[in-house]
């Protein structure tokens, strides 16, 4: 897709250009990626256009999904993105907050340095290589890949918003393994983020680790892979990803106060289906104690959920079982949305509270 690379600054970008499983609409100024899926054009990302020209792009793509009645939901889009849908009659809920790390990033200040000291002091040795440089390397990673998977709440991989591991060297990737004791123990994989033909940065997108070690195994790749990485000329920025449900909702008038109602309680009470909290703090880590004094070091991005109509419910579960964070079937949804809700405000009611079951009901009917 020759567009990628003149426009592939934002961080779905080159997971969006290997997937097959996106099919993508032309127009003569770009294109716009999306999935069919459960009767619903699911689009992540942003436009790959010129800036200027996405306004055109937005609406031939809102006049065919109308023509083919496939209702529309976005996920993962930036501010700019959601105010064009927001002129056709959408909505733009918060869904979450991507971090990127700035060329000016230091150690220095940061909660995340103590958890790489700690696992350098282990021992970890953190290099970077070609998966062909050692005949057992991708046999060692898959391994490394499915005890992962097994540790995580959400076990079934998450298309589209993040990409599985091919275990192969491909363009515009590069991989970073971490040993203790001689032995592999987590990688991660930086896919490369382009803008007007210049590579800017990478996106660390694939990350397995051995969680049974204890130590801060990814943190420890992201600080050796920057120090490559500010070498290299052009280097702007290097990308996290998106702690989904994280961050204050906006304030610019297009928000669907439904869907931000299901965004805060699977946020704070849905942490058995889906770690946002803890996403969400790792992330943070990387922050400074203030923005103001340290501008340079992380850009903290907004991103938005694109829906229509007052009560999206049906399309946003549709999406958001395509995706893979609920299970397919809107009964099954419905059963383990509320299921992990009641459990984690159970959970929290008692941490917080002393009071009996009648108050804990109260606060159950009034959050519905």
């Amino acid at each position: 897709m020759e567009n990628y690379k003149r426009f592939g600054s934002f961080t779905m970008a080159y997971s969006i250009k290997k997937d097959p499983q996106f099919s993508h609409f032309p127009h003569e100024k770009g294109s716009i990626a999306y999935q069919d899926k459960f009767g619903v054009r699911i689009f992540v990302g942003d436009p790959f256009c010129c800036p200027c020209d996405a306004a055109a792009v937005i609406k031939a793509f809102v006049k065919e999904s109308r023509l083919l009645r496939r209702p529309l939901v976005g996920m993962q889009c930036s501010l700019e993105t959601a105010r064009h849908f927001s002129s056709h009659g959408f909505d733009a809920t918060h869904m979450g907050v991507e971090t990127l790390i700035l060329n000016d990033w230091t150690i220095k200040g940061k909660n995340v340095g103590r958890r790489i000291r700690k696992a350098q002091k282990k021992g970890l040795v953190v290099s970077e290589a070609r998966w062909d440089s050692d005949p057992t390397l991708a046999q060692q990673a898959m391994e490394i890949s499915e005890a992962w998977r097994q540790t995580r709440k959400t076990k079934t991989p998450l298309n589209l918003l993040l990409r599985e591991p091919t275990f192969r060297d491909e363009p515009d990737e590069r991989t970073f393994f971490a040993r203790l004791d001689g032995a592999l123990v987590g990688y991660v994989t930086f896919e490369a983020m382009y803008d007007q033909n210049r590579k800017i940065g990478w996106y660390a997108n694939i990350n397995r680790r051995d969680d049974s070690r204890n130590i801060a195994i990814f943190d420890a790749i992201v600080d050796d892979a920057l120090a490559c990485f500010k070498t290299e000329p052009g280097f702007r920025v290097l990308s996290l990803g998106l702690a989904p449900m994280a961050g204050r909702h906006n304030d610019h008038g297009f928000s669907n106060r439904l869907v931000e109602r299901v965004s805060d309680l699977s946020y704070h009470y849905g942490n058995d289906g889906y770690n946002y909290k803890g996403i969400f703090q790792s992330k943070k880590g990387y922050w400074p104690k203030s923005f103001e004094r340290n501008p340079n070091q992380v850009e903290v991005r907004d991103t938005y959920c694109i829906t229509r109509g007052s009560i999206p419910l049906d399309p946003v579960a549709k999406a958001f079982m395509g995706v893979g964070i609920l299970p397919e079937g809107l009964a099954h949804t419905a059963w383990f949305a509320t299921r992990m809700t009641v459990a984690g405000m159970w959970r929290e009611f008692r941490k917080t509270s002393r009071s009996n079951l009648v108050t804990f009901w109260k606060g159950l009917t009034a959050s519905f």
